[in-house]
């Protein structure tokens, strides 16, 4: 075998909530997070000499150092003394700095893909380990199931997560800075609420009409005051049929719960651009 392709998911909030800075700069979190089958698509190609080489459909996205891919074959290639380089096409559908956790994403499927295509046989922790080197959500996108996050978000716990439903993706096309709204927390105190007991309970007894009441997102007001698009978002996609609706991670993607199919056509008329995905949950 000398290529092979894996997807690379999306990743949604189901709760998030900001515990704290912690001496080293990172944010402690509790949150719980769920993979969806909407994602972009990682193809990587074993080289006959050394080097590392991205491609993508999406011509603005770094090919160099600054892409998370391409640290994460630097990083199996130094870790394991690799000599064959790779091609990696990363096909992307998940927007850029959307709060989805594409490039995690794309940086666990290239990790997964290299032990794959050079048999190393790594175990989930070790995969793990590298992964978070690299980014806070990089466990999480290599485990891919409901798992409540804690610690910076590479202490999983597998949960139950949404089952029985349809998410959409809405995204404003404008980026919010993740670092802006840490900071943003950082400087004042934001009230909330932790009903992660009460979600994971609802969930775990497959009541998704129950366990909404308990999904909120400490980020989302913070993110609202840097781009109030997010709202407006969210306001349309209850108005759609939603029985609930927030924003995904720092945003600005925001996602809509329907307990049924919802209406193609009448989502793009809708949405219009904003429509990012229709999709299902991944158990």
């Amino acid at each position: 075998m000398n290529q092979i392709v894996l997807p690379s998911r999306a990743k949604i909030n189901l709760s998030l909530l900001v515990l704290g800075k912690r001496s080293d700069g990172y944010h402690n979190i509790k949150s719980l997070m769920q993979t969806v089958e909407f994602g972009d698509e990682v193809t990587i190609r074993l080289r006959d000499d050394d080097s590392i080489y991205i491609e993508s459909n999406l011509p603005e996205l770094p090919v160099d150092e600054r892409n998370i891919v391409y640290r994460a074959a630097v990083l199996m290639k130094q870790t394991f003394q690799i000599s064959q380089g790779f091609s990696i096409y990363i096909n992307k559908r998940i927007p850029v700095a959307a709060g989805l956790a594409g490039g995690s994403g794309n940086a666990a499927a290239t990790l997964r893909g290299i032990d794959q295509l050079c048999g190393l046989n790594l175990s989930e922790d070790k995969l793990a380990a590298l992964g978070l080197t690299l980014g806070a959500d990089v466990p999480f996108c290599l485990y891919g199931k409901p798992a409540l996050a804690e610690g910076i978000g590479e202490r999983l716990t597998p949960a139950v997560g949404l089952t029985n439903c349809y998410i959409v993706l809405v995204n404003p096309g404008v980026g919010v800075s993740t670092g802006m709204i840490y900071q943003a927390l950082d400087d004042k105190n934001v009230p909330f609420d932790d009903n992660t007991e009460q979600l994971l309970s609802a969930l775990k007894n497959g009541d998704i009409k129950k366990a909404v009441y308990s999904m909120n997102n400490m980020m989302e007001t913070v993110a609202i005051n840097y781009c109030p698009a997010i709202s407006n978002l969210l306001t349309r996609l209850l108005e759609a049929g939603a029985l609930h609706a927030m924003m995904s991670g720092s945003g600005a993607t925001c996602f809509g719960v329907f307990t049924e199919q919802p209406d193609a056509v009448k989502l793009q008329q809708l949405f219009g651009d904003e429509l990012v995905a229709i999709t299902r949950p991944v158990i």
